[in-house]
């Protein structure tokens, strides 16, 4: 019997559950720096579009400074940077995936390199306050009050000496080959932004069934939010978790760069904002119409189990190769036994 129809079977036998299609439409609300047409896209694809409001907008003026002081941190000598090495693995400070890319993760000052500090300080409150803005919205459509699901989120819109869910990750890509650099995920969290200095971010476009290169579409810097599989849940799914994939679209042979037998690179931003560990989850108090009656609710849970539960069932691309196989493996064997558990129960 196809897993689908198991699933099929076993949601048709509980009349709880309601298609989204037979539940009302979100609210038309509002996003901060989301252009209306590109509003739609949040809830439907798990991805929209961040417009700028001109040159003198704080958020691109703190991603502008920082971008300076990731470049020149990543130029540092390898030795100085291992030194922000931690046993937390890809969760905090500074990594390289040979082949691929190396980054640093930030959760909390101290731990912050001195050359990142300022500017890492500013636009972390510049992207936590509008991604919290966003989630204020978010709610909103939902016909839930701001709080509802900002509560998740102000505990960590500051970089400061308390560590939070929440984290700031600066990549240097490799981007002299054709390849793809970040295999095909969706984020973990309530909202993620995303910044390149070149194109490289695609998004999982469900209507077209593709990954549709979004950065190669901006003519002027813009930015992306992306859905995480937080938000998907605490929205019983009205609200997408985005897939995407980082490419290396590699260089033109006539590149200067080539020539000169240097090796480029791209240099990303990502705000991952959230949900905070110690807050309770209770999806009966995010229950509304137009969530309709939640499919998973939770109860007596806090978002650092939800979290915790959420990231055992994907594999971590910020992981080496060989161990992101083996999570995969590990994956795909407890899926398989939750299948055969599923067919000898129907």
């Amino acid at each position: 019997m196809a897993i689908t129809k198991v699933v099929r079977d076993r949601l048709k036998r509980n009349s709880k559950f309601v298609a989204e299609d037979a539940l009302p439409p979100l609210r038309n609300v509002e996003l901060p720096k989301v252009k209306p047409a590109h509003q739609p896209a949040l809830a439907g694809q798990g991805w929209t579009t961040i417009t700028f409001d001109g040159p003198e907008d704080t958020l691109k003026h703190s991603l502008d400074q920082l971008f300076d002081a990731s470049k020149a941190f990543f130029a540092l000598p390898q030795e100085y940077k291992a030194s922000f090495l931690t046993t937390a693995g890809s969760e905090e400070g500074w990594n390289r995936i040979e082949g691929e890319k190396e980054f640093i993760t930030l959760r909390t000052i101290d731990n912050t390199p001195k050359e990142l500090k300022s500017p890492a300080i500013r636009a972390w409150a510049e992207a936590g306050q509008a991604l919290n803005a966003i989630l204020e919205q978010v709610a909103k459509t939902l016909d839930l009050p701001p709080e509802a699901l900002t509560q998740y989120s102000e505990p960590c819109i500051e970089l400061n000496g308390r560590r939070t869910a929440t984290m700031l990750r600066l990549f240097r890509y490799e981007g002299h080959e054709q390849k793809v650099v970040a295999e095909p995920h969706a984020d973990l969290g309530l909202l993620s932004f995303v910044m390149g200095d070149t194109p490289g971010l695609e998004v999982w476009n469900k209507y077209h069934n593709d990954f549709w290169p979004i950065e190669k579409t901006y003519k002027v810097p813009q930015g992306t939010i992306l859905g995480g599989r937080q938000l998907q849940r605490l929205s019983n799914e009205r609200y997408e978790a985005g897939g995407h994939l980082v490419r290396s679209y590699g260089l033109p042979h006539e590149s200067p760069i080539t020539a000169a037998h240097e090796k480029p690179y791209r240099y990303s931003i990502v705000f991952v904002l959230r949900a905070h560990s110690p807050i309770l989850v209770d999806t009966d108090k995010l229950t509304t119409s137009i969530t309709g009656p939640f499919k998973h609710p939770l109860r007596d849970m806090t978002a650092g189990q939800l979290f915790q539960d959420t990231k055992r069932k994907h594999f971590n691309i910020n992981t080496g190769t060989e161990e992101r196989e083996k999570q995969k493996l590990e994956i795909i064997a407890k899926r398989q036994a939750q299948f055969l558990e599923l067919t000898a129960r129907s």
